[in-house]
């Protein structure tokens, strides 16, 4: 009996703890999945204090870079390709870290962000890593598909 209590009380505490831990974890996937589907996709730029913690640090291959920097970037993908569409197509998050993976897709018809406007239809893929505290982003690592993107281009 005192085996069986035990069992209990250790599972009604698992119970009591574990959904606060899902609810972060699933509150960081919402947040990384409205970088994306917000933010990329329909060009709202209001409401990144809800997304972004403060001195917020994307990682380049060679550079950092600041939210604002990477906003611009953004926009500038945006502007190259007025009809950009975006989807997440699978994310996986623990602790926390939320990673991304996403594909964007659009046709260049502006020079901007890079891109020639010689309205090649492109379609890309890229996986972001995204690190939270605080229920915010703190950092960010971007792997995209560049090669691919500039065969699309060529």
């Amino acid at each position: 009996m005192r085996l069986v209590s035990t069992a209990v009380l250790t599972m009604a505490l698992a119970v009591s703890i574990c959904p606060g831990a899902r609810a972060d974890t699933a509150d960081n996937v919402r947040a990384a999945r409205r970088v994306f589907l917000e933010t990329m996709a329909e060009g709202r730029f209001d409401r990144l204090d809800e997304i972004y913690g403060p001195n917020f640090v994307a990682h380049g291959a060679s550079a950092d870079y600041t939210l604002e920097q990477d906003s611009a970037a953004t926009k500038s993908w945006r502007e190259a390709m007025p009809d950009l569409k975006v989807t997440v197509e699978r994310t996986v998050a623990g602790k926390d870290l939320v990673a991304v993976h996403w594909k964007a897709v659009g046709t260049n018809t502006v020079v901007a962000g890079g891109m020639p406007g010689n309205g090649a239809r492109i379609g890309i893929e890229g996986m972001t890593f995204f690190r939270f505290s605080s229920g915010r982003i703190v950092e960010a690592w971007t792997i995209v598909d560049i090669a691919t993107l500039r065969k699309q281009l060529s």
